[in-house]
């Protein structure tokens, strides 16, 4: 009788994704808990690692980001945020897409001699996607080095990814094996709403003890962080999938066993990266 892990529907191994999950778990809570520069670091390789996948599936349906000065660019933005705050995070954001743009023009003007230019409609598309590519990824993970910038930084961005991930991972198991009803067929066809029901009791629960913990908030804090990642945590999720739907890929790559690209697990992070760093300032004001 064979033992062998069959993969999860979609063709994935189970295993694996258990696996590497734990390992990206233990990682992320020493570089945090132990080191915050390591934690930098971490953040820029993912940024860097999404960058290029990003880039690199954009070019499947023509629209032109260029690979090398994107990841640069999207690794050079967590020091920028780490050091300098949130003025450098949004002048290094805005240096890049510049860079971007001009790298691109470049690059035209320099195929020209053997070819002809391409439409100024399709030129400006790739301008947009340049910016696309910063502002969705390095840009939105960075909020998570401006969080761990605070007094009590490690605590919010343990808050923030434990909820999102139990979000995510009570989504997946409970969806996977009892999930019945569709959530949104013509977006995502393996999301339902037993998985979702699943998603909002676990998000509920882990915000609310750990706010508890870390903040001595009130109950009721915890419910209002976990509505907001909740909805944040779907919609990255869902517009993820509306990108790979649009681009025509299943993932955005093969990096990560079991899970797929550095993009796949990061759809839920970006939006609720941006989401607590707003809490934050919001609830420590009032």
């Amino acid at each position: 009788m064979s033992t062998t892990q069959q993969p999860a529907p979609g063709g994935r191994s189970l295993s694996k994704s258990v696996a590497v999950g734990l390992l990206l778990g233990a990682v992320f809570l020493a570089s945090v808990l132990i080191y915050k520069e390591g934690f930098m670091i971490l953040a820029a390789a993912a940024a860097g690692a999404g960058a290029w996948e990003l880039s690199t599936a954009l070019r499947l349906k023509g629209w032109y980001v260029p690979r090398v000065p994107s990841v640069v660019g999207s690794v050079l933005i967590m020091p920028a945020a780490f050091y300098g705050g949130a003025q450098m995070q949004w002048l290094v954001a805005l240096a890049i897409v510049a860079a971007l743009i001009i790298w691109r023009l470049v690059h035209l003007l320099w195929e020209r001699r053997e070819a002809p230019i391409q439409a100024f409609r399709h030129t400006v598309r790739d301008f947009a996607a340049s910016a696309f590519v910063v502002i969705y990824l390095p840009l939105m993970t960075s909020f998570t080095i401006l969080l761990l910038r605070e007094p009590n930084g490690a605590a919010w961005v343990i808050t923030f990814v434990v909820t999102v991930s139990m979000i995510d991972t009570m989504g997946y198991l409970v969806g996977r094996k009892l999930g019945k009803h569709k959530l949104a067929p013509g977006v995502s066809p393996k999301k339902t709403w037993e998985g979702l029901v699943a998603s909002i009791t676990a998000g509920i629960i882990s915000s609310v003890v750990l706010t508890t913990i870390f903040f001595d908030f009130d109950w009721w804090a915890g419910l209002v962080l976990a509505a907001l990642l909740l909805l944040s945590a779907v919609f990255g999720d869902l517009a993820e999938s509306l990108i790979k739907r649009d681009l025509g890929v299943k993932d955005m790559s093969s990096i990560l066993p079991g899970h797929g690209g550095v993009m796949d697990r990061m759809d839920s992070i970006l939006p609720s990266a941006l989401i607590t760093y707003l809490f934050m300032q919001f609830i420590t004001t009032f």
